[in-house]
């Protein structure tokens, strides 16, 4: 049984719930035919998604005595995520995750596919026989998940059907493919606490803006290692002056890539994305400082979060 001390920081909680975490995993693979090669993709995860769950929990009066239930939740959260990073690679053609060759790269492609299935059932497995409306959660977010990924693809077929769409094709796949398991998590750990639906849909909102603003801090990153990444465009190009769109329309004409185009006209992308992170990271801080939320040592970490999670995204 995990015994938290008095005095709690961020940092603590975090250091001591990953621990937990990760001997969870282990138990969940070590037993498995394949313990190697899922070992294999499990291995350095940040493990911000089931942490989150876990404070959540917390926050919401979880106690001792449901705590090894959250832990299973939390490492379903896990191998669902950690499944998903597997697929996106073979989709986008990444050749390096965390720090090594990509799933596919070392084990083949059929081989990515099956293991990322397999990581899949071994979650839900975890969540078998808990609350039906956890399980609801679970595959809401499934498929949220998919439905951001399906829009991401359909937008690079085309550049042009790309920049006309507006920001509301940007914010629905982020919102969909990464914020909803980020929200997922949130709301799954305060349905473990058994809070009322009210305070459940708070902490879908507050993971949501957490999601969001993790989603746009690894975008800013890639636009400043010049990556050819053109989702954001027409959020950014939304975000400039009529003058200003006339000129990047005229560099495209003239055969310039989206990203020289911006750079030719010097135009600040790091500024746009750092203030909508702001943006996010402050929402979902005024969220956690709603007053339907329990008092208790684990309520003022929520207020640190956000940040500590979105920071996380630009460490590597």
């Amino acid at each position: 049984m995990r015994l938290w001390v008095e005095i709690m920081n961020l940092n603590v909680f975090f250091e001591t719930a990953k621990a937990d975490i990760e001997k969870r995993l282990r138990s969940n693979v070590e037993k498995h035919k394949e313990k190697g090669k899922l070992e294999y993709f499990l291995k350095q995860g940040k493990r911000l998604r089931p942490l989150l769950s876990l404070l959540v929990f917390r926050a919401c009066g979880g106690n001792d005595g449901s705590y090894q239930r959250a832990l299973d939740l939390a490492a379903t959260i896990e191998l669902q995520h950690s499944a998903s990073l597997v697929h996106d690679d073979i989709i986008d053609g990444d050749f390096r995750r965390r720090g090594k060759s990509s799933y596919y790269k070392k084990f083949g492609i059929e081989d990515a596919i099956l293991t990322g299935h397999r990581a899949i059932v071994l979650g839900f497995k975890n969540a078998l026989g808990c609350d039906q409306k956890i399980l609801e959660t679970f595959f809401d977010v499934w498929d949220k998940s998919l439905e951001g990924e399906i829009k991401d693809i359909e937008s690079r077929k085309s550049i042009l059907t790309l920049l006309t769409s507006g920001e509301k094709l940007y914010f629905d796949v982020i919102a969909n493919k990464t914020a909803s398991l980020f929200a997922g998590a949130a709301k799954i750990g305060s349905q473990e606490a058994g809070v009322s639906e009210n305070l459940q849909n708070l902490f879908w909102e507050y993971g949501k803006h957490i999601g969001i603003g993790y989603q746009l801090a690894d975008d800013s990153r890639d636009f400043g290692n010049g990556s050819l990444e053109v989702l954001p465009l027409p959020w950014i190009i939304e975000k400039l002056d009529g003058r200003t769109t006339e000129s990047f329309a005229s560099c495209l004409k003239d055969g310039l890539s989206p990203s020289e185009a911006l750079s030719k006209l010097d135009i600040d992308t790091q500024c746009l994305f750092n203030e909508e992170i702001a943006r996010m990271q402050h929402t979902a801080e005024n969220l956690a400082s709603s007053k339907i939320i329990p008092e208790n040592e684990f309520r003022p970490l929520l207020l640190e979060a956000p940040k500590y999670i979105i920071n996380r995204c630009l460490e590597n």
